[in-house]
């Protein structure tokens, strides 16, 4: 029977082991490893807890479950060869991304309530008080760690099993609401869920994963810069000519997608056998289960401390 198609494009890739069902799954396992593992971690030490959080907390479920399904990772996850035509466009497109998420989170901090904004307000505070202590690594931690661990899970991992049981556009906004649900922010939440989606059409459409990696240490960067710079004081507002700017490349963007999903897109996450084997997928399942507990345990020792 043939597969059904959206505007030209295919709504449904031929069934294989991961699913709808396995993304969720390990996106369950990834939020309870952010507040068993990665929120003590960070809390214990922040820069070294934000590698920790990247690696055992969100790229190890992602893993886990490629290890159990047998199947070889580099394939699955886009894991290609990237042009340089395709890192050139992922920078630019990175980089003129920023109005565009500077407008949507200034629309969600204007209509969103008082005590909703207050709580981002003093996030963003204490956030631009990190960066100026611990310039460097968190410039090195934001720009590498985060983009390694959250695209091989969002991107990589979770998109290509959201898209064979969903299809391609529902498999956008939802990989880009669950990687901005990671960030719990409220006020940032629409802009977050823009820049997921964003980072899910560089994969899809260069074919590898590391067009998003790019992409999003361009866009981690430039965001860790204006801390440094003091551009993300929450009591001014971005420039008007900023937020137009925001708004109209916005409304060109989602006319792009629009056209992009009228197209053939293929499926290039590739559902191979031959991964790395039961003995691998136990490690890396012991493995979590083991920082679960180090988490624990240093929740406790903090707790005791204080």
């Amino acid at each position: 029977m043939a597969n059904l198609t959206w505007y030209g494009a295919p709504l449904m890739s031929p069934p294989g082991k991961l699913g709808w069902g396995s993304a969720i799954l390990a996106y369950c396992a990834l939020l309870f490893g952010m507040l068993a593992i990665g929120a003590p971690a960070q809390q214990h030490g922040l820069v070294e807890g934000l590698w920790i959080t990247e690696a055992l907390a969100i790229a190890l479920p992602a893993a886990f479950v490629l290890g159990v399904a047998g199947i070889r990772f580099a394939p699955w996850l886009g894991l290609r060869r990237v042009s340089w035509k395709h890192v050139l466009v992922a920078v630019g497109l990175a980089a003129a991304n920023q109005p565009v998420v500077s407008f949507l989170t200034w629309m969600a901090h204007s209509l969103l309530p008082r005590a909703v904004v207050d709580d981002f307000d003093a996030k963003q505070r204490l956030l631009d008080t990190v960066f100026r202590a611990n310039a460097i690594p968190m410039l090195v931690t934001v720009t590498l760690a985060a983009p390694l661990g959250e695209e091989l899970f969002f991107r990589g991992f979770a998109l290509p099993a959201l898209r064979r049981s969903w299809g391609p556009l529902a498999a956008l906004l939802v990989s880009g609401a669950l990687f901005s649900l990671l960030h719990m922010d409220a006020v940032g939440f629409i802009g977050l869920m823009e820049i997921g989606v964003f980072l899910a059409v560089l994969r899809w459409w260069s074919g590898s994963l590391w067009a998003a990696v790019i992409g999003h240490a361009v866009n981690n960067g430039i965001a860790g810069g204006a801390f440094l710079l003091g551009l993300e004081d929450p009591d001014l507002p971005p420039p008007p000519e900023v937020l137009a700017l925001g708004a109209t490349l916005f409304v060109d963007g989602a006319c792009q997608l629009a056209r992009l999903l009228r197209r053939p897109m293929p499926d290039d996450a590739e559902e191979l056998p031959g991964g790395p084997g039961r003995g691998a997928a136990a490690a890396l399942g012991l493995t979590w289960i083991a920082a679960v507990i180090w988490g624990l345990r240093l929740v406790l020792a903090l707790r005791g401390a204080s």
